[in-house]
């Protein structure tokens, strides 16, 4: 060998580089997603917040308390 890669060595090499961009692909779709799905619950969580406030059920300082509390998830 004279400072090329062997045949058998650049299929290694090929098969780690593709492996490590598939995990890499794979890492931020499920980091995006896992974000989405918190955005979502939080979304929904106020949502229902407020519904409890306007019934009555909820007094000015524990509907403001709550929702903060929730905003800084």
């Amino acid at each position: 060998m004279t400072g090329l890669l062997q045949s058998g060595e650049m299929n290694d090499l090929t098969i780690t580089l593709g492996l490590i961009v598939v995990l890499l692909i794979a890492w931020i779709f499920l980091r995006r997603m896992g974000k989405r799905d918190k955005r979502s619950f939080r979304s929904t969580s106020l949502r229902n917040l407020r519904q409890r406030y306007l019934k009555g059920e909820l007094s000015d300082e524990e509907y403001e308390k709550q929702k903060k509390d929730l905003e800084e998830e």
